[in-house]
């Protein structure tokens, strides 16, 4: 399964790391940002089916940025946060789950094809370690 996937992360090292990941697992990568005004304009460009979405971006909100990728593009968003105070506001962006920072990178494959079988109504084969769905599709 293919997926087109803009990585918006302001940790360098994280994104490339996500980034080869992706790659390496088939996905086609359309983009890094690592602001949320990056993140939009690429989104724009590019209209990801799925993204990866750090809440806390240097400058700018990564809820901002999901909540605009999903009502502009309906792209399926994953979350990533080290905070766990700020997961209650999530589920408004309209992403569709969260991988909890600190994650292995080699999960966010297997939590694509998650968001991928949820949005489809499937049964999920496989959460990842720690992640979780925010938004119940339907």
């Amino acid at each position: 399964m293919k997926f087109r996937v803009l990585i918006v992360e302001d940790d360098p090292f994280i994104a490339m790391d996500l980034e080869g990941v992706l790659s390496d697992a088939g996905c086609d990568v359309c983009g890094v940002a690592a602001s949320e005004a990056e993140a939009l304009k690429m989104g724009e460009a590019t209209r990801p089916s799925f993204a990866v979405v750090d809440v806390r971006l240097s400058p700018g909100d990564g809820r901002v940025v999901a909540r605009e990728l999903f009502r502009q593009y309906d792209t399926a968003v994953l979350m990533a946060t080290a905070h766990s105070r700020e997961l209650d506001n999530l589920a408004a962006t309209g992403a569709v789950a969260c991988l909890p920072k600190p994650y292995s990178a080699d999960d966010v494959p297997a939590a694509l094809r998650a968001i991928s079988e949820l949005r489809a109504g499937r049964p999920v084969s496989r959460f990842p370690n720690h992640m979780f769905a925010l938004n119940r599709p339907g």
